[in-house]
């Protein structure tokens, strides 16, 4: 690498840090910790800390850790709770006679859409920690490296690229989040006269540069198996703002109450279907294509749609009957067709606030199921 002369991993204990040295003094633009701002190095590191880190003294710790590994006072420092010695990563990419490397440390326990709320904290720390218990944090570092000289204005056009290239990374591994609440980056570039002024999106640096970054974003992302983790469909729908609490009190609002038969057995027969059900890929499929189709169309980007139609529910719209017939049909047969047009027909409860597709869809769930429990309870008297 160019302007990389070496990078070590230094291990303290669990705890592990990686230094790059660099094969000259250059200048470092970044969100850094240590050294943060306008600078100029030929080290940087980051450092690894414990996913509990109280950081109430984030500084005097970096501190100790530099004076421990002889790292230089000038050198540039970042922090993570992602494993270093296990998903640090490194991607040179040569462009149209652009060269950039990408040097990276990435984990999402933390990962969030910009401009949202950090939510479901404590069950996104569970799943972190146990990625973490099978070495498999949350931050994603990044520094990227310029083989030209950049104008200031060229080192924050660049950051179009990178940022831009780690959420695209995210998204091919099915993230809908733009990152984490901690990232930080760092652009470094020679000491020179002759200064690029353009590193954009479309420019061969830019295009290097953002290469580099997908590869190394992905590359740490799937060596800790951070992958999304999508749960079942009753996750899918709490996401969307619908319980299995909705759900039943949805089909017990369609209910003709049997005296011999047990309400709250029912109930019970209700999430119990739900839950095998949850298991099923097929129903699985259905009610995540419905829920993908309804984000769809809310953009308003269902081919053939004309804008604005969408939320009207057109007539002429059937694909979301089709999806909810399809759905009760699979539970309980012929009969869930009928119990489908029921629910189709009044909405009740929370199908009556919710979209095309989703609303068809409930009616298809709720409806298979409690045709199925119908069936089993006239079997059963059967007998």
């Amino acid at each position: 690498m160019r302007y990389i002369r070496d990078i070590k991993i230094m291990e303290d204990g669990e705890m592990a840090t990686a230094v790059i040295y660099l094969s000259e003094k250059m200048e470092v633009l970044s969100s850094a910790m240590k050294n943060g701002g306008h600078t100029i190095s030929d080290v940087l590191f980051i450092m690894q800390v414990p996913h509990d880190c109280s950081m109430e003294d984030p500084y005097c710790d970096m501190e100790r850790t530099m004076e421990k590994h002889r790292i230089p006072g000038h050198a540039v420092g970042f922090m993570t709770a992602a494993e270093v010695k296990y998903v640090f990563s490194t991607v040179e990419t040569d462009y149209e006679g652009m060269n950039t490397i990408a040097a990276v440390t990435a984990g999402l326990s933390n990962h969030v859409v910009a401009g949202e709320l950090l939510e479901n904290w404590e069950e996104r720390h569970k799943i972190s920690m146990e990625r973490y218990r099978m070495l498999v944090g949350g931050t994603i570092n990044i520094i990227g490296v310029s083989s030209v000289p950049l104008t200031d204005a060229a080192k924050v056009n660049i950051m179009m690229p990178i940022i831009e290239a780690k959420s695209a990374a995210l998204s091919i591994l099915g993230y809908r989040e733009t990152g984490t609440t901690s990232d930080a980056l760092a652009i470094v570039s020679p000491i020179g006269e002759d200064r690029t002024d353009y590193s954009g999106t479309g420019t061969a640096l830019g295009i290097s540069m953002a290469r580099s970054v997908k590869a190394a974003v992905i590359s740490n992302l799937v060596k800790r198996g951070d992958l999304p983790n999508m749960g079942t469909i009753i996750d899918v729908l709490k996401g969307k703002g619908i319980t299995e609490k909705d759900m039943w009190d949805a089909a017990f609002e369609l209910y003709l109450p049997a005296p011999e038969w047990d309400t709250n057995d029912i109930k019970r027969r209700f999430e119990t279907k739900l839950r095998v059900l949850s298991d099923d890929i097929n129903i699985s499929s259905l009610v995540q294509g419905a829920v993908a189709l309804e984000e769809i169309g809310n953009k308003d980007c269902i081919c053939a749609m004309p804008r604005g139609m969408f939320a009207k529910d057109p007539i002429h719209l059937i694909a979301d009957e089709i999806i909810g017939m399809q759905i009760a049909q699979y539970i309980a047969g012929t009969r869930g067709i009928f119990e489908f047009h029921r629910f189709d027909r009044h909405k009740p409860g929370i199908i009556s606030k919710l979209g095309p597709f989703m609303d068809d869809m409930l009616c298809g769930l709720i409806g298979g199921v409690m045709s199925s429990i119908y069936t089993d309870l006239f079997d059963e008297q059967l007998r």
